[in-house]
């Protein structure tokens, strides 16, 4: 661990004179593919969650936070200690290890200081390709996951981010504050975004929005996909506003596609996703910093900026929406009985056995029923449900307009319900 420290220091530094040299208006090319350098070595051995290189990693992020005077996110600290669980990419056992999500706050201006944007990206990878023992020397390429694209790029646009939001001037309309968070264990299912949501180091009730930065260093014909749209009334206008032409963008209203922004969609904060599409090296070990494209990155980077100041500084009251997204709802399986409807929304947030609901929608067979958002799915049927996957295969055993018996948990107490099920093509 000592060699680490050293190691990551001197590259610290050497990130910081880069950043030095490009005025703090203009995203910086060289800032961008030294923070991604930085994050992809095999020093740190691709990041996984509840390693020792996790944790220099974590070290690494909270340095470069002091460096831009952002103030700390937990009190005296920018550490906020997630316990985990379930296992690793490799199927290590990760009950009793901890990660360590970071976060620094960038203070607001007038009225709106008190009200916070969220700004995120996850910097936990996969790790090492084989286990290796505690102490291990760093691995040589092909022997571990750099995770360049996810999400080294999205980190390092999100000091991006930090360096040009500072360098606005406070407004007398006022600005909201910003968390900036990188985010340990979303690999292993949302595990660090889950426990902030949880925990949230400022009053729940003073966020009003939260932009998610993942996969964002590669972009297809320029093609910038933006989810979330939908989860706010004042989104799409501002979302269309901070483009500049730069940047083709593909919108999406719902913001349930998988990453750390879900947590915060779960618990009704308005949500904007920012992902710049599949690529080739996915979860390879090839996913390194030379592959990354950072002209791109850097328009990415300025869209980015251009799109937090619109919300910091929108109307105080930020709504949250319902939005209804086919590809995270349970009638999403491509195996038999794919019209049979529910209408229910998974929550990706605990780990617990069952099938929690994050979401009823309005008028669905679920509605009709009396579930509600909270419960705790358990069976179905007569079919036991542990996960999503138990109960997508019990409803998949169903066609539309069949009654069904279902037990919940609900506040420590067990509850039936008779359900008859719908067809997808009846929603609205």
């Amino acid at each position: 661990m000592k060699s680490l420290v050293v190691f990551l220091t001197v590259l610290v530094g050497v990130v910081g004179m880069i950043q030095d040299v490009f005025p703090a208006e203009v995203p910086s090319e060289e800032g961008l593919r030294g923070r991604a350098m930085v994050l992809t070595s095999p020093d740190l051995a691709g990041r996984a969650s509840g390693t020792p290189e996790s944790e220099a990693a974590a070290e690494t992020l909270a340095a470069w936070m002091e460096d831009l005077a952002l103030q700390p996110g937990f009190g005296d600290t920018y550490f906020q200690t997630v316990p985990l669980t379930g296992t690793g990419w490799a199927g290590e056992d990760l009950a009793g290890k901890f990660g360590r999500n970071v976060a620094g706050i960038l203070p607001g201006s007038g009225p709106l200081a008190g009200r916070y944007v969220v700004v995120g990206a996850h910097f936990d990878h996969l790790g090492r390709v084989k286990p290796a023992p505690a102490g291990a020397a760093p691995p040589v390429p092909g022997e571990y996951y750099p995770g360049a694209n996810d999400n080294a790029s999205g980190v390092a646009i999100l000091f991006e981010m930090i360096r040009l939001a500072e360098a606005r001037s406070t407004s007398a309309e006022g600005r909201r504050a910003v968390l900036f968070v990188g985010f340990t264990g979303e690999e292993v299912g949302l595990q660090g975004s889950g426990f902030m949501v949880s925990h949230p180091p400022v009053s729940p009730d003073s966020l009003d929005a939260m932009i998610n930065l993942d996969t964002v260093g590669q972009l297809t014909d320029n093609r910038l996909h933006v989810s979330g749209v939908g989860t706010a009334d004042i989104f799409p206008d501002l979302v269309a506003a901070a483009n500049t032409g730069e940047l083709e963008l593909s919108l999406a209203q719902g913001g349930w596609s998988g990453s750390d922004h879900m947590a915060f969609n779960t618990r009704e904060i308005p949500v904007l996703f920012l992902f710049g599409g599949a690529y080739p090296q996915y979860n390879r070990p090839a996913d390194d910093w030379p592959t990354l494209d950072y002209p791109a990155m850097a328009r990415v980077a300025a869209y980015a900026d251009r799109l937090l100041d619109l919300v910091r500084t929108g109307p105080r009251e930020i709504p949250w929406i319902m939005v209804a997204e086919k590809s995270l709802r349970e009638d999403d399986d491509p195996s038999q009985n794919r019209q049979t409807w529910l209408g229910t929304l998974p929550d990706f947030t605990e780990e617990i056995e069952g099938y929690k609901l994050a979401g009823v929608f309005d008028g669905s067979p679920a509605a009709r029923a009396g579930l509600q958002k909270g419960d705790v799915l358990v069976r179905f049927g007569g079919d036991p449900v542990i996960d999503l996957a138990t109960f997508t295969r019990a409803l998949r055993a169903h066609g539309p307009g069949d009654p069904v018996e279902i037990l919940v948990e609900r506040d420590g107490m067990i509850l039936n319900f008779t359900v008859v099920l719908g067809n997808r093509a009846d929603r609205n």
